[in-house]
């Protein structure tokens, strides 16, 4: 499976849907943080700033920063990005429970900003699906 998120033709896209989500606008009205995304060995950067995605960074730098994570292999993100995943991959709690997902870094912003977050990766979950 190739997870269209992490295609650069597919990043600007996915950062206007993101954007136009009245939902995580809602969510993430005072957002101002920079989330890693790992997929296995693929890396991404999500920049959100005062609650718009800024930037989707694909295959950033060791260096560049980031305030928390959200990391796993790329068998549970396959699972997770299904149009209909199986149980404890249907949002990033219950995959966190199950220790398929892992969430690091700074985590008073990730659980701060938790809805947003699961928004994004709802939004992820809709275009992988398109």
């Amino acid at each position: 499976m190739t997870i269209r998120f992490l295609d650069p033709i597919e990043v600007e896209g996915t950062r206007t849907s993101i954007n136009n989500d009245p939902e995580f606008r809602l969510a993430a009205k005072f957002f101002s943080k920079d989330i890693l995304l790992v997929f296995g060995e693929s890396q991404s950067i999500v920049r959100v700033r005062d609650g718009k995605v800024e930037e989707i960074l694909l295959n950033p730098a060791p260096l560049d920063p980031w305030s928390f994570y959200v990391k796993a292999s790329t068998e549970s993100w396959e699972k997770f990005l299904r149009p209909q995943p199986p149980p404890f991959y249907n949002g990033l709690f219950p995959a966190m429970m199950r220790q398929t997902f892992e969430v690091g870094g700074d985590l008073e912003s990730a659980f701060a900003h938790f809805w947003a977050v699961t928004r994004i990766l709802d939004i992820i979950r809709e275009i992988q699906n398109k």
